[in-house]
């Protein structure tokens, strides 16, 4: 019978929980973690500019160094924000159930997917009025009385004073995540998830 400890000054292998096999956990929920903010960024930068694609600028006047909307009215003052809202839960639910099908850690996975839509919501925000017409308030306040100007994409109604980002349609995105997300993980459980074969 061999002895099986080791010599003095020899290092013991690592077992199924020593350090070696605690780095390669981290490191995998590290890959998992940053795969999904990629995934939900790259998704987010798509977003926003199939936002302004899809968007049709409103028409306005400057007014006393003011930028009205011709015609008023909040068919038109917030068409971009129903659009936003079209495609941004869509968008989320897709990205959470394709993330789902990652099996393992889902509590990991739940917070990455959260806090990921939410980043993705605010970049699908920032590309889309990036790629927009600028701000016609500014605009209006050196142009004579009467002058056309374009609106701007902004997920607020385009009056004066308003912070265009100022907007509950922020959260559509993470609560298609958290919808897409929750039913991945219960249809898992009904059989659609990959099994183990063996």
């Amino acid at each position: 019978m061999s002895d099986m400890t080791p010599a003095v000054g020899q290092h013991a292998p690592d077992g199924p929980d020593g350090p070696d096999d605690a780095t390669g956990t981290t490191r995998r929920l590290l890959l998992r973690v940053g795969s999904v903010l990629a995934l939900f960024v790259a998704a987010g930068a798509a977003g926003g500019v199939l936002w302004e694609r899809l968007w049709q600028a409103p028409t306005g006047l400057a007014y006393d160094g003011r930028w009205y909307l011709e015609p008023a009215g909040p068919d038109f003052s917030f068409e971009g924000i129903a659009l936003f809202v079209l495609i941004a839960f869509p968008l989320g639910l897709v990205l959470a159930v394709l993330v789902g099908l990652w099996r393992g850690h889902e509590t990991v996975t739940v917070v990455a997917v959260l806090v990921s839509a939410a980043v993705a919501a605010v970049v699908m925000y920032a590309v889309g009025s990036a790629l927009g017409p600028p701000d016609p308030q500014a605009l209006a306040a050196g142009q004579p009385d009467y002058t056309p100007l374009p609106g701007d994409l902004g997920l607020t109604a385009p009056d004066r004073g308003r912070v265009r980002w100022h907007s509950t349609a922020l959260v559509v995105l993470p609560a298609g995540a958290m919808a897409g997300l929750v039913g991945s993980y219960l249809l898992g459980n009904w059989g659609f998830a990959r099994r183990p074969r063996g």
